[in-house]
């Protein structure tokens, strides 16, 4: 079963392989089908997602009844699922963009929480480790589905934990992160302190165009960071020796930085001088 629904190149065939067969379908297949379904949707342009022969937008598929029925699935059997299968189907979930009053979403919820104090060791090294959150992470901020809607809950509880997997997370997870942070002007302290926090340990590391989307939630909510006097001289020190680098990205960093207040005097005299300007314009 899970070679036909990783095979499966349509939204209608994976949802009639598993719906189809459900004695056949055993708990670690379901994750699995949840990510099919968010890779096909991603692939295919708006209105373009087929169930039943039948052209259909990203939001209708979540309302057919065939995906309902697979939700249902998953919420009648999700106590008899290992601990990895649960989380797989709330990462899986969060990624399809479904909400988080959604009855799937709530009943995962609370089997995990109901479970936590009963995971084992392994279980935390499968679920917490830095591969599988930079690897769940892209995949719910790559997906156009989650992209488009407002998933406050959702940013609320990663804000909880974030802080202490940061430096586990790849610069461009944190760039996803923090374009949809921006998009949905969700003004979380927390989440927005520790992209500050990112950007202060790494920033040498990072190239101009990362530092611009992780600078932009800021100057779009008016955010000045808790760390933002050494980040801001940090960033303005980073700017003296990449400002040549990538120029367009150089002006949008100082732009969010005017917005806050903060104006770097000595890369201005390098923004503002004709060798710059004929790079930008070239």
């Amino acid at each position: 079963m899970k070679r036909l629904i990783e095979r499966s190149r349509s939204v209608g065939e994976v949802l009639r392989w598993v719906t189809q067969n459900p004695s056949k379908v055993s708990a670690s297949h379901y994750p699995i089908a949840l990510h099919k379904l968010g890779q096909l949707l991603q692939q295919q342009q708006p209105g373009q997602a087929t169930v039943n022969g039948e052209s259909r937008g990203p939001g209708q598929m979540l309302e057919q009844p065939e995906f309902q029925t697979l939700c249902q699935a998953i919420i009648s059997g999700c106590s008899k699922f290992d601990n990895f299968s649960i989380v797989n189907c709330l990462y899986a979930a969060a990624a399809l963009g479904l909400p988080g009053e959604s009855p799937l979403v709530r009943v995962l919820e609370d089997e995990s929480r109901s479970r936590l104090g009963r995971f084992n060791q392994k279980d935390v090294s499968m679920v917490f480790s830095s591969e599988a959150n930079n690897k769940a992470l892209e995949a719910i901020f790559s997906s156009q589905l989650f992209y488009e809607n407002r998933q406050e809950r959702f940013i609320r509880s990663m804000a909880e934990w974030l802080p202490r997997k940061a430096e586990n997370l790849t610069p461009y997870t944190m760039a996803l992160i923090a374009k949809y942070v921006a998009r949905h002007r969700l003004r979380e302290p927390r989440l927005l302190d520790t992209i500050a926090n990112f950007l202060l340990k790494r920033g040498e590391q990072l190239d101009s165009k990362v530092i611009q989307k992780l600078v932009f939630p800021f100057s779009r909510m008016n955010y000045r960071p808790s760390n933002h006097s050494e980040l801001f001289p940090k960033l303005e020190a980073i700017l003296e020796q990449k400002a040549g680098s990538s120029p367009l990205a150089t002006v949008n960093i100082l732009m969010s930085m005017f917005q806050l207040s903060h104006f770097p005097q000595a890369v201005l005299h390098q923004v503002f001088s004709p060798a710059f300007i004929t790079n930008v314009m070239s």
